[in-house]
């Protein structure tokens, strides 16, 4: 098997050869099951991770108009389980301190909430000259948080590791674009492709899974 990356143009995935999939329990595979927040059941034949800025536009634009429905047809059908890792590409302002205040949610069972609103006020707290660090004690009190207990985190700088090693992982794997998304450590998906170009991607990826699976059954030995 080979790792693929797919490229959007014109809004068609065009899938190109690029270098071998990685070995399981190599150390970049591991450090894969540890990062991220996971959504969704761990037996959905399917595994898709996002990488993605909490500072990038596109991103915020994926999440808006179609992780939504994404959500419901495969996440909450046990067909994909989902893997959010927040990281700092670099480019966008106060991104590192979102993806810090993300993570304080996160210790709370809040990631998904967070991290939903933390985008959708993203040009607030972007345009921001200063570190908004009220702005994101708001944004945590509106999806539930604790406030005393994220401001505790928060300046603990607890999070930081994590927000760091979110980051080396990506580079590791070259990944230099946001979003961008492996599914099933074989493939890349690049960019903020329409919902339903992807939900069709995502629908032969689950169709081939059950059919590996049901191969793989028909393979064993009788008990």
């Amino acid at each position: 098997m080979r790792l693929w990356i797919s490229m959007v143009a014109l809004f068609a995935i065009t899938m190109l050869p690029h270098q071998p999939v990685l070995a399981q329990s190599s150390p970049l595979q591991l450090a894969l099951d540890r990062a991220g927040h996971d959504i969704g059941v761990k037996t959905a034949p399917v595994e898709v991770i996002e990488f993605h800025d909490l500072g990038c536009s596109q991103c915020a634009r994926f999440t808006a108009q179609s992780f939504g429905a994404i959500e419901k047809e495969f996440i909450a059908t046990g067909k994909v389980r989902w893997k959010s890792v927040p990281f700092v590409l670099g480019s966008f302002r106060h991104s590192a301190f979102a993806s810090e205040a993300a993570e304080c949610a996160a210790e709370q069972g809040k990631f998904l909430p967070m991290h939903d609103a933390l985008l959708e006020q993203q040009g607030a707290w972007k345009a921001s000259l200063s570190v908004p660090h009220e702005l994101f004690a708001r944004i945590a009190r509106s999806v539930g948080v604790d406030t005393a207990r994220f401001g505790n985190c928060v300046r603990s700088e607890r999070t930081r590791d994590r927000v760091r090693a979110h980051k080396a992982l990506a580079q590791q794997l070259q990944i230099y674009g946001t979003p961008t998304f492996i599914v099933q450590r074989e493939k890349r998906v690049l960019g903020a492709i329409p919902g339903d170009q992807f939900a069709d991607f995502l629908r032969r990826e689950v169709q081939q899974a059950q059919v590996r699976a049901a191969q793989s059954r028909m393979a064993r030995p009788p008990q």
